[in-house]
């Protein structure tokens, strides 16, 4: 009997059973980045300290009856669980600029590091700070585009958003 297949086999199942531990760990380890970050967020982000009544500073562009993007400014509701499809990570590099593009689909994103500037073709700006979130839901339409304005990369995480699920961005408070 030749032990050559047969070793050959075992290397192969104990590579496979390597692959699969080592991508188990980089599941788990990108979780664990992501819990971390965004625990970093909401302690960036809250307002009023971090005690009761804190929240996330959020902002929202959605397309308008008008075709054009538009922005509302608010909080994210902690209390809120919204249903997501996937998570991914970009970095950009800094002083990088976008130019007119609008959102690819329903999805939060969740700024790590860098300072951008956002503009709308209706002239409306917004600052966007680590901590803060984007709920990127113009996804038809004119578009948007930013540019960084400090010397940070631009960090962040893109949260999809499964199709149909509510929210959890609360508009803030005209007055």
């Amino acid at each position: 009997m030749n032990e050559q297949p047969m070793k050959q086999e075992n290397s192969v199942r104990e590579a496979m059973g390597r692959r699969e531990l080592l991508r188990a760990a980089a599941v788990g380890a990108a979780a664990a980045t992501v819990g971390v970050a965004l625990l970093n967020v909401g302690a960036a982000a809250a307002t009023g300290g971090a005690g009761a009544g804190a929240a996330i500073r959020a902002f929202k562009l959605y397309t308008g009856p008008d075709n054009a993007s538009h922005v509302l400014e608010g909080t994210i509701d902690l209390k809120d669980r919204v249903d997501v499809v996937a998570i991914h990570f970009k970095e950009t590099a800094a002083h990088s600029s976008y130019d007119w593009h609008p959102d690819p689909e329903p999805q939060y994103v969740i700024t790590l590091s860098g300072t951008l500037e956002f503009h709308t073709r209706d002239g409306e700006t917004f600052i966007l700070r680590p901590g803060d979130v984007l709920l990127a839901e113009d996804n038809t339409g004119s578009g948007h585009k930013w540019r960084l304005i400090d010397d940070q990369p631009w960090r962040r995480a893109y949260v999809v958003l499964k199709p149909g699920a509510k929210d959890s961005f609360v508009p803030k408070s005209a007055g």
